[in-house]
């Protein structure tokens, strides 16, 4: 079938056998930004995985190095041709054609991901470090793999690892994020070191500054210490050889683990003023003042007229603890201070307690 119009090239509609099959992408502004630059970076294609192992397609991505797209078909009832250029040979001369090579019968349609959070999924996926070396998972996964296997950009990955202090172990291939218990008690441990070396937690600290406070403990490993402290630095961060400490990200961190690891789990709410007393006690002199429940927004209820607290966790959290075949076991917080190496206390944990 043809069409013929006076004012351009004809328009030839190729029978459907020899019509070849594309699928249209269309592209939001600034993706489109993104791949036209001069250093175009590489694209990546990610889906989650449910527990049957099964792909689910409505969860495919699109990921930058930072950001997260998702793909989503779009049906149309509109006529869509994909043409190309040709030529009708005639009795004088080849006429210019347009050759309509493919009909697609859908578009697909990116839009950026919102409210989507790797943290919930990295804490589902990770065996826990707990005062006793307990874990809630056997299967051990690498910080590659464990990114590969989450539907966000590698970057939106890496931002709720550095908050959650995960890490991995020297010399191993395998990840752990630590519960809020045991990252409270690494964090008071380090501020004491501080306190007694002179060193000061609000000002930049130094390769050397850090090296102190880092190894003075062995009963946790100091890749956990500099993960903690990693997790409270500021962005951008300092020069190579230093880390600056946000107060305000400091102050919420500590904040939410200490309300977590007092009423979570079924536990009883806690005294407000108890917990800000607790909350301050936690920061460097300078900060006391930054222990404002404000600061906690969406992560705690109030109780009998705001005089007792709990802690609660956001829905995202909910839906994907409740999607995780893991059960975490109950962390006894007597033995943190023990003088079993730390990775003794994690080999020990392959039995869950």
């Amino acid at each position: 079938m043809s069409t013929q119009d006076e004012s351009g090239p004809e328009i030839r509609i190729l029978p459907e056998e020899h019509q070849q099959h594309f699928r249209l992408l269309e592209l939001p502004p600034d993706l489109l930004k993104v791949l036209t630059s001069v250093d175009a970076p590489t694209l990546k294609l990610k889906s989650q995985e449910g527990l049957s192992g099964n792909v689910l397609e409505s969860q495919t991505v699109l990921c930058t190095p930072d950001k997260t797209y998702a793909l989503r078909q779009v049906s149309t009832s509109n006529s869509v041709y994909i043409v190309r250029p040709g030529t009708a040979p005639s009795s004088s001369v080849n006429q210019p054609t347009l050759d309509a090579i493919a009909q697609p019968q859908s578009t697909l349609e990116l839009q950026p991901a919102k409210g989507a959070s790797a943290a919930s999924y990295i804490k589902a996926a990770l065996p826990t470090y707990t005062s006793t070396g307990h874990t809630g998972s056997t299967t051990k996964v690498s910080k590659q793999q464990l990114f590969a296997d989450i539907s966000l950009s590698d970057g939106e990955c890496e931002q709720a690892w550095t908050d959650l202090a995960c890490f991995e172990p020297e010399g191993e291939s395998y990840a752990i994020v630590p519960s809020d218990s045991v990252k409270l008690q690494v964090w008071e441990a380090m501020l004491t070191t501080a306190t007694a070396m002179g060193v000061d937690m609000t000002h930049s600290l130094h390769d050397s500054s850090q090296l102190k406070i880092t190894t003075s403990e062995s009963e946790w490993p100091e890749e956990l210490s500099k993960a903690v402290l990693r997790s409270m630095t500021a962005v951008p961060t300092s020069p190579p050889n230093e880390i600056q400490l946000d107060g305000d990200k400091s102050a919420q961190m500590l904040g939410r683990a200490l309300l977590k690891d007092l009423t979570g789990s079924g536990r009883q709410p806690v005294s407000a003023m108890s917990f800000e007393t607790k909350w301050a006690d936690l920061l460097p002199e300078r900060w006391r003042g930054k222990a404002d429940i404000k600061l906690l927004e969406g992560s705690y209820k109030e109780q009998h007229g705001g005089e007792t607290l709990t802690f609660i966790e956001s829905e995202v959290s909910k839906e994907v603890a409740a999607a995780s075949s893991a059960a975490a076991p109950a962390e006894a917080k007597s033995t943190l201070g023990a003088k079993r190496k730390w990775h003794e206390k994690f080999r020990a944990s392959k039995k869950t307690a």
